[in-house]
């Protein structure tokens, strides 16, 4: 691989099931000079509870055989191991839209291929230990199945907003936002009712950190008057044009779109009775919590102006 290929390449997570704790340390160390940093765990149990705790793991490594729970006794571990978890990682992307790329690295080879051939890219521990091409050759299977990812290709797609996110945002709310950003919109109301209780989930918790970043005022002293937290927010931007126009703009249009139409049964008299939702509504709600997005950030590093019309840096990202 080009050396400076590689020192330019995004680091990415993995999660290793193995209950060779040697191993799985010297790996560990081994990984970083490929962008790999890895976490290990010894069995089963503990292992898909770690991934579901956290999205950070973009790839996981399965030991050919390794003990299903911590309490399982040593040299009673069988190939069960690896299908369970191969199982498990699918009732994951079909139950949870997470599609997360493995690989099996084992010292039964010869035993498992059979079994696992065109089902799992496997690696052998014997020749992954003294022969570094065919270590890289596994990290690098890693990072170009993570590469070719739907979710990655929206990231590189919008790395100034995710970077933002990654930052400021909580892990449910990162996945909001991948998920407005990654999935197509059908025309299913009640699918795009959900879409725009997303949007209105991050555009709240924008507000949030603008207040704090950028106010250095605690959000819950807002709202205190009987109105919510987030109109008085949105009120305040405006009043003080904080945002650029078309940004404190179309906040409120998300906020009252959202809060008539999704989150309260509008009265039948009221214009947003059974208010005609459509995916154009959803992307412009989309390129508009994008704006704010990167708003709030060019806020955060520059401070707040309040003409309303500063230019905060050039957009390239769009849905």
């Amino acid at each position: 691989m080009n050396k400076h290929k590689q020192k330019r390449r995004r680091p990415i997570n993995v999660l290793l099931i193995d209950d060779d704790i040697d191993l799985a340390s010297s790996l560990r160390n081994r990984a970083r000079r490929y962008q790999v940093l890895i976490t290990y765990k010894t069995n089963f149990k503990e292992g898909f509870e770690e991934l579901m705790a956290t999205q950070k793991y973009q790839a996981v490594i399965l030991d050919g055989k390794a003990p299903m729970t911590p309490d399982q006794p040593k040299g009673t571990e069988a190939e069960n191991f690896v299908h369970e978890a191969m199982t498990k990682l699918r009732e994951l992307e079909l139950t949870h839209q997470r599609t997360i790329p493995f690989c099996v690295h084992t010292a039964w080879y010869a035993q498992l291929e059979p079994g696992l051939r065109n089902r799992a890219k496997l690696f052998d521990k014997k020749k992954t230990a003294v022969d570094d091409n065919k270590m890289e050759e596994m990290f690098e299977y890693l990072h170009l199945s993570i590469a070719d990812l739907e979710e990655t290709k929206v990231k590189q797609q919008h790395v100034e907003v995710f970077e933002f996110a990654e930052q400021y945002l909580d892990e449910e709310d990162n996945g909001l936002l991948l998920s407005i950003l990654a999935a197509k919109v059908t025309a299913k109301r009640e699918v795009l009712l959900e879409r725009l209780a997303f949007i209105r989930r991050i555009e709240e918790s924008l507000l949030n950190v603008f207040c704090k970043e950028c106010l250095g005022t605690d959000p819950m002293l807002f709202g205190l008057s009987g109105q919510s937290r987030g109109k008085d927010l949105i009120e305040l931007i405006k009043k003080r044009k904080l945002a650029p126009l078309h940004v404190s703009f179309m906040m409120y249009v998300i906020y009252t779109t959202q809060s008539l139409a999704v989150q309260h049964k509008a009265p039948e008299s009221s214009e947003f009775y059974n208010y005609p939702i459509t995916p154009y509504t959803v992307h412009t709600f989309v390129n508009a919590l994008l704006d704010m997005i990167v708003w709030v950030k060019y806020t955060i590093e520059n401070g707040l102006k309040e003409s309303g019309t500063g230019d905060y840096g050039d957009v390239t990202s769009t849905t």
